[in-house]
């Protein structure tokens, strides 16, 4: 991992960049699924929870080696593992394109692009962490929220005009062209030796991570495990919303493939614009916990605003204001194990610990929804109560607020 010690204070701007660049492909390759979702149960023989499967197998990989493969970059060094990733992920996205028809052959190619983007992942988070000084942390932290949003708004323009004409398969093509490019960068970074990744030796391997990782106590851990708890309720209304959102405005709302897509995008640009906007607000004092109170409660009214009435004002107040506050959520969530630990403290394994947990909802929330929907009378109960669920989490985020500032008291 980059090599500083804690208490450098100069933004290294190159490791930040190819850090949030990790995360902006990962992003991209899991949310290349929703925007085509339509198209793909119009032309193969899907059913609703091999839909569902496609965006939460992709997480499986995340939740299970989110921590181990934390651990094995803090005692080996990333470049080893980027490698792999780059190659699992190009070989779940070409088998995907070859045998489409089959659900558990794109089951299985999901699951290779998970296995890959985990890794991508537990980078971004420690790359963009410990590059940043203090002075510029809440900014990169606010940068580095922007990578899901950032995800989701270029592959829903990528497949805007193919959805119409019911192809796909360009989503995947361009997601190949970004493995392909990000790969370069990483073999250019490496030859030029600006960024540290941790491949000199085993003992330098994890430079300031394992040190950081090494230094935590008992109580950081737990707060770590909460924050990772915390990100999981939220995640599983998150990915729930915008894996199923296209298909709802499909099927409950008339909308065509395209315009469903075109819709789709107005949350996600409300949501990228936010979580950029929150790292200032981050900056300027409000403790992270505080202010995701406020984002999870308007989250909340989000969701009930779609029941609120069938015109077109309500559900374009709902979709504004659920972006609103999903921007503000995740940017607050991102910024917990450096609220937690110090930004430079957050090493590979303690973003691994907070990730299986962001992994774990994502598994969930794409499935659940259509089982929600199955058992009730449609998606207006299924709204309802995801709307009850995400309102639930605020009395749980209010007691891990006053818990991670006795933390911080204590420091």
């Amino acid at each position: 991992m980059p090599s500083s010690a804690p208490g450098r204070v100069a933004t290294s701007w190159p490791g930040v960049a190819y850090g949030i660049a990790l995360g902006y492909l990962a992003a991209y390759l899991q949310f290349k699924v929703p925007p085509v979702l339509p198209v793909l149960f119009d032309s193969y023989d899907y059913g609703a929870f091999v839909g569902g499967g496609l965006m939460s197998i992709f997480a499986l990989a995340g939740l299970l080696f989110a921590v181990p493969v934390g651990h094995a970059i803090q005692r080996r060094g990333a470049v080893p593992f980027l490698a792999g990733a780059f190659a699992l992920l190009a070989a779940g996205s070409a088998l995907g394109l070859v045998r489409p028809e089959n659900g558990a052959t794109m089951l299985v190619a999901r699951g290779l692009e998970g296995l890959g983007a985990v890794v991508l992942a537990v980078c971004m988070t420690a790359f963009a962490n410990m590059n940043a000084g203090p002075r510029h942390l809440h900014i990169v932290v606010g940068i580095q929220a922007t990578w899901i949003p950032v995800g989701q708004v270029v592959s829903n323009a990528v497949a805007t005009p193919f959805v119409a004409d019911g192809i796909w398969q360009p989503v995947w093509w361009a997601g190949l062209a970004g493995i392909a490019a990000l790969a370069l960068w990483t073999v250019a970074i490496v030859v030029q030796g600006r960024v540290d990744l941790g491949l000199r030796s085993g003992r330098r391997a994890g430079g300031a991570a394992a040190v950081a990782d090494a230094t935590l106590t008992r109580a950081e851990w737990r707060a770590l495990l909460a924050a990772a708890t915390l990100f999981c309720l939220w995640q599983v209304q998150f990915m729930a919303y915008f894996t199923w959102l296209p298909e709802y405005l499909v099927g409950a709302r008339g909308y065509g493939n395209e315009a469903a897509v075109l819709t789709s995008q107005l949350p996600a640009a409300v949501l990228l614009v936010m979580t950029f906007a929150t790292g200032f607000v981050l900056r300027a004092g409000i403790a992270a916990p505080r202010l995701l109170l406020v984002g999870l409660a308007a989250q909340a009214v989000g969701w009930l605003l779609a029941l609120a009435g069938d015109s077109p004002a309500w559900g374009l107040a709902s979709l504004v204001v659920w972006g609103f506050a999903a921007g503000v959520t995740p940017t607050c969530l991102w910024a917990l194990p450096s609220y937690l630990l110090g930004g430079q403290r957050v090493g590979t394994l303690a973003s691994g610990v907070v990730q299986s947990g962001r992994y774990l909802g994502i598994i969930v929330g794409p499935l659940l929804a259509p089982a929600v929907r199955e058992v009730s009378t449609g998606w207006e109960t299924t709204i309802l109560v995801f709307g009850l669920g995400t309102a639930a989490v605020v009395p749980w985020a209010a007691a891990f607020a006053r818990r991670a500032r006795r933390l911080r008291d204590a420091g």
